[in-house]
């Protein structure tokens, strides 16, 4: 699908108005996510962005593709020393201040960069990308509801091929098949460094509560020390819980979504400590309101776990591996902005979406919670755009 030209021109001319504002004269962009949000290909790309005209956009692989795919003037780049050259051909000026993602970019790439532009002062722009792209469109919504179709369907295929004593790694791999045969892309982008991110966390009793490197409440055991988050090799017990916490992703667009299943009841507490995390979710939603500054309401769900519940100490996590959010932006990347986490300053706007996940971790026993992707839109709290019944699965 073709990112309309409206959209991308709206995408570019509010950067260019956020670039204007700090007086830096030009943006030079490589980072997969953002070359995609602003030029509507993934191929292998650079983007400068000035801040008057049109952008160009520099092609290394594959230029014919990208030539098809964007709506923006494509150059083949035959070497980042051609960069410079390749602007003025453009009928643009070199600017004095150039823009650069250093959130992501490699020291040696920058100092590339340095050495093309030796007379330009290089700046950071990676926060006013990140807080552009925090607030979705309504073409971007409508890709996000195309990507929230799918786990209803694979959620209803796990009820029909779970069983007891399969192991959790084939749980997994059916899911996830199943997921690609309703259009799941497969490849979840994110922009942390060193993060690294399969089909989701599909984990089963105590190892679900397993410490990780991962930083997220629910990481999973496994299938080795060298990857040691996700799906491990042992078998799926009856009596545990399920956590089938997947990313669906189509048309890049991405939606986090968690839920809970068992074969055969789940104990009295388990069940006790679900039923608080959809109303520690629900309480979530509804204080996602334009206007409210995310760290306030991360502090507020904080208390109120403290004060109404016996699980203070089992929430998001367990002792060293608590995390600090109960909740994280998710659009083209699924660590974006905002977060609903500890010291968060980003006042939410409508259009912003994120993924709730209120979680209990158990050791030794295992893990219960849920999460859904929701959009901020006015007084009322965030829409679910999730579809999935939000009942915990007893097969």
């Amino acid at each position: 699908m073709k990112v309309p030209i409206e959209e991308l021109q709206k995408r570019v001319s509010d950067f260019q108005a956020n670039l204007l504002k700090r007086g830096i004269e030009g943006a030079l962009l490589v980072q997969r996510a953002d070359t995609l949000y602003y030029t509507g290909t993934a191929q292998n790309v650079h983007v400068y962005i000035p801040t008057e005209g049109r952008p160009i956009v520099l092609a290394y692989r594959d230029f014919a593709r990208a030539q098809t795919e964007s709506s923006w003037e494509v150059v083949q780049l035959k070497g980042m020393s051609k960069i410079p050259k390749d602007i003025q051909n453009a009928g643009l000026p070199l600017p004095n201040i150039l823009g650069l993602e250093l959130d992501v970019l490699p020291v040696n790439q920058f100092e590339r960069y340095r050495k093309v532009f030796p007379e330009v002062s290089l700046v950071d722009v990676s926060t006013e990308i990140r807080l552009q792209r925090s607030v979705k469109s309504p073409w971007e919504l409508t890709r996000l509801e195309e990507s929230a179709r799918i786990f209803p369907l694979v959620l209803e295929f796990a009820k029909e091929v779970l069983h007891p004593g399969m192991t959790e790694v084939e749980l997994e791999g059916l899911l996830e098949g199943k997921a690609r045969a309703l259009g799941h892309g497969g490849h979840v982008r994110m922009r942390g460094f060193g993060s690294e991110f399969h089909v989701g966390a599909i984990t089963t009793g105590a190892r679900a509560a397993a410490n990780s490197c991962f930083d997220g409440p629910v990481a999973g055991q496994g299938i080795s020390i060298a990857h040691p988050n996700g799906a491990s090799m042992d078998r799926i017990q009856m009596g545990e819980p399920i956590v089938v916490d997947m990313v669906s992703v189509v048309n890049g667009y991405q939606i986090d979504q968690t839920r809970i299943l068992s074969l055969g009841p789940l104990s009295d507490e388990l069940m006790k400590a679900y039923e608080i995390a959809k109303q520690v979710e629900e309480k979530i939603r509804c204080a996602l309101i334009p206007g409210r500054v995310a760290g306030e309401i991360y502090e507020e769900i904080l208390s109120w776990i403290c004060d109404n519940t016996p699980y203070q100490e089992n929430f998001m996590g367990f002792g060293t591996s608590r995390v600090r959010f109960v909740g994280h932006g998710v659009g083209l990347e699924l660590d974006e902005l905002p977060t609903i986490s500890k010291g968060a300053k980003e006042v939410l706007q409508a259009g912003m979406v994120i993924a709730i996940e209120p979680k209990f971790v158990f050791p030794g026993i295992g893990v219960v919670g849920i999460e859904d992707t929701v959009v901020i839109e006015a007084e009322m709290g965030a829409r679910y755009i999730s579809m999935t019944p939000r009942e915990l699965i007893v097969l």
